[in-house]
């Protein structure tokens, strides 16, 4: 029996799997601190049975069994947060950790790659949700790096600049594509914006019938296709998928083909939506723990 669990900066999603089926899946809220997200580790898989093995997908990145934020502001106790350890210590089992947008590039590949013939070798995984995260699959191999660090687009800077002008990413850097088109991005720019506090999703709302609001979306969706079009000339890429809640809204998907398809021909790469939607990290991380045991 193994338990996928795949930690993000505002969700937990846990599933119970047995041989290779998911029997059961379950969602929690992610805790603003170690005590509490240990609560919420255990409460999602309260009645399960003791597993084999835990396969766990996490945002940020991590290192000798430590998970880091890259941005300190979406989970302050991810800074060097033993998470290996204190999993291991409630499992008592096997743990493999990797970043969520690095499992999630992994379920997309193979879910492309049993669904065509003509399917993608070099593969871009982008989810735009909290923060903006990433993943890449290079000649079919995942890359994951020496730090873990492969894939972290939405920390490569954009030219374009947020409506509000707030340009200092909890990073250390300036101008991150993260700073412009999260969905914490998003929601900050509107609430500057309407002078009212806002998320994401009520933007997405309000852009059907309000100019300045989708002129918000708009200019993420453009520094969403610069970031493409920047990792397609440094590494040449065959397709390019978007997931998370904000590259799921309606209209988001559209919105970056169209800023891609003004670029030059050179730039052009096929974007196309998560086949798995919001459970792509968490069918990756189980892919890829069933891959190491075959």
């Amino acid at each position: 029996m193994l338990i996928a669990i795949d930690i993000g900066g505002t969700k937990i999603a846990a599933a119970w799997v047995e041989n290779g089926k998911v029997l059961e899946r379950r969602q929690q809220p992610m805790a603003p601190d170690p005590i509490g997200f240990m609560a919420a580790i255990a409460q999602l898989v309260l009645g399960w049975p003791a597993p084999q093995q835990v396969a766990v997908a996490a945002t940020g990145f991590i290192n000798d069994g430590k998970v880091h934020s890259v941005n300190q502001n979406i989970i302050a106790f991810w800074d060097g947060f033993p998470l290996a350890e204190r999993l291991a210590e409630r499992f008592a089992c096997p743990l493999i950790l990797m970043n969520d947008g690095q499992a999630a590039a992994w379920g997309e590949y193979q879910v492309r790659q049993s669904a065509s013939e003509n399917s993608p070798d070099n593969l871009l995984f982008i989810t735009l949700s909290t923060g903006v995260g990433g993943g890449l699959v290079l000649d079919r191999k995942l890359r994951i790096g020496p730090h873990g660090l492969a894939g972290h687009v939405g920390h490569a800077t954009v030219s374009r600049q947020p409506t509000d002008g707030d340009l200092g990413c909890g990073c250390g850097r300036h101008s991150c594509l993260e700073k412009i088109a999260s969905g914490t991005a998003l929601g900050r720019q509107a609430s500057a914006m309407f002078g009212r506090a806002m998320n994401s999703a009520e933007l997405f709302e309000l852009a059907l019938t309000d100019t300045k609001a989708e002129a918000i979306i708009n200019n993420a969706a453009m520094a969403v296709a610069e970031a493409i079009s920047n990792v397609h000339m440094t590494i040449d890429l065959s397709e390019i998928v978007i997931g998370g809640s904000v590259g799921l809204a309606d209209g988001m998907l559209q919105r970056i083909q169209l800023a891609l398809a003004r670029a030059p021909n050179l730039m052009q790469v096929p974007v196309s939506a998560a086949i798995l939607g919001p459970d792509a990290g968490l069918v990756g991380i189980m892919q890829w723990a069933n891959a190491k045991d075959a």
